[in-house]
């Protein structure tokens, strides 16, 4: 299992979707499988339009953090 933490605006809470699937949403720490993703988040207004990248070598407590910053 893999770790990341998705951060945005704190008081925007958003949907984190994860090649598609919703996994959870921003400021939580997600688990998902080792492999390939292109993550986004829910709605508009978020930079950059999405994040794409391989998840490996994270453990609970220190995920992979991707950050989208509001536009």
């Amino acid at each position: 299992m893999e770790y990341i933490r998705v951060t945005f605006d704190r008081n925007d809470i958003r949907d984190v979707i994860a090649s598609g699937n919703v996994i959870g949403q921003t400021e939580t720490e997600l688990a998902v499988q080792p492999n390939y993703y292109v993550i986004s988040l829910s709605g508009s207004g978020y930079t950059p339009p999405y994040w794409y990248g391989v998840v490996s070598g994270t453990t609970v407590g220190h995920p992979l953090t991707i950050t989208f910053t509001s536009v």
